[in-house]
């Protein structure tokens, strides 16, 4: 299993990495001064949308780059380094440590409160005898009474695994791409810890969410899949 390989045909249509930590009016009432730090690469202010109740400090606003595919989000409990065009791990990670760095340069940020690394998939797929491919995509099998383990005419679940230092929320479903209206497989994997963070190795707890993240992608597709992946023939 090599996680440093970036697939050619890759599924992903978003990586997002969001750090926690405890709440902090100093980045509502200065949050120009985080924004004069980081403009000049996400220039693109997006306001969030207050809802009936809500309340405007605990949304995050989004400072994004000018291409829309990648960018900041922050409120005065989190921040996310998001991208939409996603070039593999070693760059997206220098993004988001580079960004974090700038935020706990202008702030003060107390102990970070939860870790997270989530991938977002998104798997066209045709139908076989009007039931879901579920095995040419993925190892993993759902048995129940009375039926095959591969009979699904659609699927909609959420499961969540412990691992090593946090747990990984997975959730897989099928839908329709409003556009193409292509079938799809979304498989949504959020890995989180709370354990064992400090602001002093964020650098270290970034890599661990990434491997736990990635690590369960791969364990979860069929070698077929990953070969399409590959750009190989199948």
């Amino acid at each position: 299993m090599n996680l440093e390989e970036v697939y050619p045909n890759s599924p992903l249509i978003e990586v997002v990495c969001e750090l926690r930590f405890q709440r902090n009016l100093e980045i509502e009432c200065r949050r120009s001064v985080y924004y004069e730090r980081i403009k000049e690469k996400y220039p693109n202010i997006l306001l969030p949308h207050l809802p009936p109740g809500g309340a405007p400090a605990l949304l995050q606003y989004r400072f994004e780059n000018k291409e829309n595919d990648a960018g900041i989000l922050l409120s005065i409990d989190k921040f996310s380094h998001y991208d939409k065009k996603y070039k593999g791990h070693k760059k997206f990670i220098s993004e988001f440590l580079n960004s974090w760095q700038a935020l706990s340069d202008t702030y003060k940020i107390e102990e970070p409160t939860r870790l997270g690394w989530r991938y977002i998939n998104v798997i066209p797929f045709g139908r076989e005898g009007g039931l879901v491919p579920l095995a040419d995509f993925f190892t993993f099998q759902l048995n129940f009474p009375d039926t095959n383990g591969s009979d699904f005419e659609n699927l909609d679940m959420t499961f969540v695994t412990r691992v090593k230092e946090g747990s990984i929320t997975t959730k897989l479903q099928t839908a329709i791409e409003s556009k193409t209206r292509q079938e799809v497989f979304i498989l949504d994997i959020d890995f989180g810890m709370k354990e064992n963070l400090s602001i002093k190795n964020i650098d270290k707890s970034v890599q661990h969410a990434h491997v736990e993240a990635r690590s369960l992608f791969e364990k979860s597709i069929t070698e077929k899949y990953r070969q399409y992946l590959r750009g190989e023939k199948v």
